[in-house]
């Protein structure tokens, strides 16, 4: 019999715990969490303390029932989530699902056997601290989602949303765009000279740095014509060293990782998208099979913001450097800067044992958990490591009016880079250099340069910018990106470089507008040391989200009494609501305030104008008034300026003109196939329709793609031929006319 029920989050974690464990204890998963707030509605009690309601989540009903059952039978429940306020919280979960009198908590940072016998030998109680710092953070985030949402929905597109976090993310990422935008290019010049020792091969640039008279201050060359005359005034001159400075310089390693520079490097080394790197970080902590050794923990808690390692973890890699690489190899430890609201009960992320080198294990792993394995160990072991230490030398040349300066450095002991792999940084390897001597000039290379904008964020530096902003913990960083990008369409990916897209912008103009509090990053980063001081015990949650939901309701209720309409135009089309400024993907527009019961719309230009319609000489066909050229969703067309009382709108030529195909239709039997071009490309369709709605869309040889078969077969309750068409299960027969005419029960069928 099992001494007890460990519960875990995941079944590669069970796993792993079992190979440990054996048949000691019955190791089960929760597959997450198992409680949660209803989607449908708020599920906070705003009046009553923000008291939640939470509802068992419906795809866990079966594991809850097993879970009950498996602790009916052990003599006692140990709950062994994830070592964060996350895992807490699953904890006190399940203890209230399962209805645990007094639950046992272990929790491990590597999964290894040395640490959960450890944790199994030590186990505490639930840390009610822990779970109401994240019921604070989930009540917050979901009294922002819920009280803003219909907002943003009835401003710009249903099914938005806003969040605590996000719209701070996503305004980082709309300013930085905006200063794009307004950035202007400032020109200037460098001159080169192009050297080498006399009567040796070898060449080295040096650069203007300033006038032989001018004193140190270094100078600019604003344009083309200062370069030109800076070359005349050289003509003709000869190049002398006048000075050489040598020193030593180090150069020391990073700290082994944290979550957020995890997922940077994770980005910008190996192309893996921040969600990507955690998820298959999640994979290397909770057990990888590594053949008869069996189900292995591969790496420490990867959600974490503390460099800290424990003194085992340091003596084991200092030993390996040093048997593998050399006592000269070794480093000394150092106290890593803190990030700003750290929490130190982690360690930083690192391999369970130093003595697994991705090489060794290469074979058992896939290709990504392999790359990222090797980061992490590589990055763990050079931060151990010894400096790098190179030579540098600087030279100033004198040429004719003017100072010149070299920089060169030549590695002289690799220390860290040893390990951790060398990184270029484009200087130049001077040649042995003596004041005093001469140089053979060989061409000058005056090159103009223009300043560059604020280079827009990758994920990896919007990652950065949020840590050191204070906003946001480990766990959500890669949510964030996730939410702004894929979930709202808020931001969008090309060349790794994120854009606001037009609703992205028209969400966060309204932020800004009418929330600038929530959109803040200061207020926000403020918000988060309160929450962190309820996960330490130094305040309690509730008046924290208490002093969080007032400022929001006035905001709310601000933003509701300024906005019911934002211009005096009554909507043309109803003659009721007033027209208000919205924005979707297609662009900003006005619309009706009585939407959805009147749908008017007029589109607008990026900078908020309606674009004025061009009147054309030509009739409108339906009512005689002049046409006009207009601008819709889809581009420009042409349309009757009576609208919305005359709807006429003009097709383009290749749009009104039908080219017979000669075929008969093969649906309807009656019609004659017609080629038409619409807004995705040329089809052919029935000349009756809207009688008979057959289309096919035409195949790149330009041919119409294989429609159904039309078969000798009527229909027996329409009498229109019967076809075979294709679905999910193979080959079926139906009637020609479907849906309008579904045909009786047994004519649609296989065919054989």
């Amino acid at each position: 019999m099992p001494e007890g029920l460990i519960i875990v989050e995941s079944p590669a974690k069970a796993r792993t715990l079992k190979r440990f464990l054996g048949d000691r204890y019955d190791v089960r998963a929760s597959m997450g969490h198992v409680r949660d707030l209803p989607e449908k509605e708020m599920g906070v009690e705003v009046d009553d303390g923000f008291k939640p309601h939470y509802e068992v989540v419906e795809s866990r009903r079966k594991t809850i029932t097993e879970l009950r059952s498996a602790a009916k039978k052990d003599q006692e429940v140990i709950l062994a989530s994830d070592p964060d306020r996350e895992g807490e919280a699953i904890a006190w979960h399940l203890a209230e699902v399962l209805k645990i009198r007094n639950p046992k908590r272990i929790e491990f940072h590597e999964i290894t056997s040395e640490a959960v016998r450890r944790a199994l030998e030590s186990p505490r109680g639930l840390d009610m601290r822990l779970v109401n710092a994240q019921q604070a953070r989930r009540v917050v985030d979901r009294l922002v989602g819920f009280r803003l949402s219909p907002f943003l929905w009835s401003k710009v597109q249903k099914g938005i949303g806003a969040g605590r976090v996000s719209s701070v993310a996503l305004r980082l990422v709309v300013d930085r765009e905006d200063e794009i935008r307004k950035f202007v290019a400032v020109e200037s010049w460098t001159v080169d000279v192009e050297l080498s020792k006399q009567g040796e091969e070898a060449h080295f640039l040096a650069r203007l740095h300033r006038p032989a008279t001018g004193g140190d201050a270094k100078f600019e060359v604003h344009n083309e014509a200062e370069a030109q005359e800076i070359v005349r005034r050289l003509e003709g001159a000869s190049y002398r060293v006048i000075g050489v400075e040598q020193k030593r310089r180090s150069k020391s390693s990073n700290p082994p990782y944290i979550t957020s520079t995890l997922q940077q490097d994770a980005s910008s080394r190996l192309r893996m998208r921040p969600h990507n790197a955690m998820r298959v970080a999640q994979q290397l902590y909770e057990g990888v099979e590594l053949g008869a050794e069996g189900p292995t923990g591969l790496i420490t808690y990867m959600r974490t913001d503390s460099t800290r390692i424990s003194a085992d973890a340091d003596a084991k890699v200092k030993g390996w450097i040093k048997g593998e690489l050399g006592e000269n190899y070794l480093g000394v430890s150092r106290a890593a800067k803190a990030v700003p609201g750290a929490q130190d009960a982690h360690e930083a992320i690192r391999p369970t044992d130093v003595n697994r080198t991705p090489e060794a294990i290469r074979e058992h792993l896939t290709p990504d958990q392999y790359r990222l394995y090797d980061l992490v160990w590589r990055r763990f072991v050079a931060s151990r490591m010894a400096p790098a230490q190179y030579d540098q030398t600087q030279a100033e040349i004198e040429g004719g009016e003017y100072v010149f300066r070299a920089n060169g450095s030549v590695l002289a002991f690799d220390g860290f880079y040893k390990v951790w792999g060398r990184e270029e940084n484009g200087e130049n390897e001077l040649p042995v250099l003596n004041q005093g001597e001469d140089l053979d000039y060989h061409a000058l290379k005056p090159e103009q340069h223009f300043s560059q904008p604020p280079p827009r964020y990758t994920e990896a530096t919007l990652i950065k910018e949020l840590e050191q902003r204070g906003i946001g913990r480990p766990s959500t960083y890669a949510p964030i990106v996730q939410t702004i990008t894929k979930a709202h369409g808020y931001v969008e990916i090309k060349d790794r470089r994120l854009y606001p897209t037009r609703v992205g912008e028209a969400v966060n103009a309204l932020m800004v507008d009418h929330f600038k509090t929530i959109s803040d990053d200061e207020y926000t980063s403020q918000l988060e040391k309160r929450l962190d001081e309820v996960e330490s015990g130094r305040q309690e949650w509730v008046p924290v989200v208490r002093d969080f939901y007032g400022p929001l309701q006035r905001m709310l209720s601000a933003a509701e009494e300024a906005t019911p309409a934002d211009t005096d135009e009554v909507c043309p089309l109803c003659h009721e609501g007033h027209l208000v400024h919205k924005a979707s993907r297609f662009g900003p527009f006005m619309g009706c305030s009585r939407y959805p019961k009147c749908k008017f719309r007029r589109a607008l230009t990026p900078e908020g104008e309606a674009p004025e319609p061009k009147l054309l000489d030509e009739p409108c066909p339906t009512c005689g008034r002049p046409l006009q050229l207009r601008t819709g969703r889809y581009g420009e067309f042409v349309g009757c300026s009576g609208y919305p009382e005359c709807k006429y709108i003009k097709r383009d030529a290749s749009q009104a003109e039908a080219k017979p195909t000669g075929e008969k239709c093969p649906q309807c039997g009656e019609g004659d196939l017609v080629e038409r071009t619409g807004r995705y490309g040329p089809f052919v369709a029935c000349s009756r329709y809207p009688d008979c709605n057959y289309r096919a869309n035409m195949g790149k040889d330009g041919k119409p793609r294989q429609g159904p078969k039309v078969l000798d077969e009527p229909c027996p309750i329409c009498g229109k031929p019967m076809v075979e068409r294709r679905g999910r299960f193979g080959a079926f027969k139906s009637c020609s006319d479907y849906p309008k005419c579904p045909g009786p029960k047994g004519v649609k069928k296989a065919v054989a």
